[in-house]
């Protein structure tokens, strides 16, 4: 071989291996590219952007499209959102609070005062259906004095309020017909597609006012079927799974996913039960139910090893509040069984109410509790229902017994009995009425702790250990599965994602 012949399949080769290494760099550069996406697969459809609403359709996009005006960090301490800072009075009733600076809507809108106090009033009509009415219903009125300040005054002096403003996303006051549809917040994500029943993407808010958000598109898919986004994950078609049962989370962990608990507390397995229908009307048998509970199974095989047995709602940092209660519930099929006979209830059939598609866990619940129950002597019907007719129904107080779960569950005991409808003093979806309950209620939401809501909380327990309308059975922890390499999802108290700040890394 000449040297010439050399010189020139040399210079061949080299450019052979420059267009080699060109094309390994493109496609370096679009598999980078490609992960400036996050699909993330949820069973409830989305039926609304309405973020007041904080439905299981709204678990992903909410901190997507929406900001709060503070956030509450893991030990519960307030944070700067769109309140950058706040001051309040010596007793308590009256929050003054300085908004941020060049915060603007996704159509370019300037943010100002008058959408907050618009927020907050819509969050406390009755009309809207707001899941944080209660809440929101501790304002008494709101002064918005300029663009940057407001002013807000409480009837009570609880420090409710910071759960609140945790919780009062901020919306479009300008445009109040658009707001179950439009989706339009401050927050780092704008809608950009909407397919009912089959997904909707969200493009990074380039006007963001914090900062940029690395990802560029997120696209939210509507799997009902929790198995086939399990199998979605495992094809690399979804990135994302942010609610999953205990099985779920095991088996893509031993698959070299990545695994999770947003929260352990944020969430709570009960049975609610209507003490107006026959036989739920009659408090023995309500007893029998809460005897025949295995708390300590539905604990272990359907929320997970983290989980804690419930027998009142309270977190377990209230101490004060649960004082001489905490171990309460017993497991007791022979007495149960003894309470049916007693009360003339052998025999009775009872309907049950279910959703298993949104919320599998609530699904093995409700089979657990049929078994329990017939071997008590009741006859218990479970009625599978969409997330949607499940809720219409409840809140109408149209059933008998409900397998249920109540959100909030990590706040404080306040928070609790104001937010979680099911434990409301007054209308109570379960049909229980109480002056004394009542009373002890609006005194411990009202004022902070002292020895006068010590004896109330005391009232309070015994209250509802002795009539037994809603039976707490375990913390449901909120699981969650990823792909390798994404990094930076954080969660609220709740165990709701927050995107922002994700990314993917090699």
């Amino acid at each position: 071989m000449t040297l010439k012949m050399f010189s020139g399949r040399a210079r061949a080769g080299g450019l052979l291996l420059a267009l080699l290494l060109s094309l390994a760099l493109a496609s370096g550069k679009a598999l980078a590219a490609a992960r400036d996406t996050l699909v993330i697969g949820q069973s409830a459809d989305i039926t609304s952007f309405d973020p007041t609403e904080l439905r299981m359709g709204t678990f992903v996009l909410t901190h997507l499209l929406y900001n709060t005006l503070i956030r509450l960090d893991a030990d519960g301490r307030p944070q700067p959102e769109l309140a950058r800072s706040w001051t309040r009075s010596d007793d308590g009733k009256t929050l003054t609070l300085k908004l941020a600076d060049g915060v603007t809507f996704h159509d370019g809108r300037p943010f100002t005062a008058r959408d907050v106090a618009f927020s907050l009033n819509y969050a406390r009509d009755p009309v809207n259906g707001a899941n944080i009415l209660p809440l929101a219903k501790m304002i008494g009125s709101i002064d918005t004095p300029d663009d940057r300040t407001v002013i807000l005054h409480f009837a009570g002096a609880s420090d409710a309020i910071f759960d609140l403003l945790d919780l009062a996303f901020i919306i479009d006051g300008s445009a109040p017909k658009k707001i179950k549809t439009g989706g339009n917040g401050t927050g780092p994500f704008k809608l950009s597609r909407y397919l009912p029943g089959e997904d909707a993407v969200f493009v990074r808010n380039e006007a963001y006012w914090g900062p940029r958000p690395a990802l560029k598109k997120i696209t939210l898919k509507v799997i009902p079927d929790q198995q086939s986004g399990v199998m979605q994950l495992r094809a690399g078609t979804v990135d994302f799974l942010p609610s999953l049962d205990r099985e779920a989370a095991e088996q893509l962990a031993a698959a070299g996913f990545a695994t999770g608990a947003a929260t352990v507390e944020g969430r709570v397995l009960d049975i609610t039960l209507n003490t107006r229908t026959p036989p739920l009307d009659k408090p023995e048998v309500r007893r029998a139910i809460g005897l025949a509970l295995d708390r300590a199974r539905i604990a272990h095989d359907i929320a997970g090893p983290d989980a804690r047995v419930k027998c009142l709602p309270w977190p377990h940092f209230s101490q004060r509040e649960a004082a001489g209660h905490e171990n309460a519930c017993t497991f007791d099929l022979a007495q149960a069984k003894q309470l049916i006979q007693q009360a003339g209830a052998a025999g009775a059939e009872i309907s049950l109410m279910s959703r298993s598609q949104s919320e599998p866990q609530i699904g093995a619940m409700a089979q657990m509790l049929q078994s329990a129950l017939r071997d008590i002597g009741l006859k218990v019907n479970i009625v599978e229902m969409s997330e949607a007719a499940y809720i219409s129904r409840l809140r109408k107080g149209d059933f008998q017994m409900a397998a249920h779960v109540y959100a909030r569950a990590g706040r404080g005991p306040s928070t609790i009995l104001m937010s979680a409808v099911i434990f409301r003093a007054t209308d109570n979806l379960a049909g229980v009425k109480s002056q004394q309950y009542q009373d002890d209620v609006a005194l411990v939401t009202s004022r902070p702790p002292d020895e006068q809501t010590d004896r109330a909380w005391q009232r309070i327990d015994s209250f509802m250990l002795e009539q037994n309308w809603v039976l707490p059975v375990a913390t449901l922890p909120v699981l969650w599965a990823s792909a390798k390499g994404l990094t930076g999802v954080r969660f609220n108290l709740d165990g709701m994602p927050i995107l922002s700040a994700a990314s993917f890394q090699p």
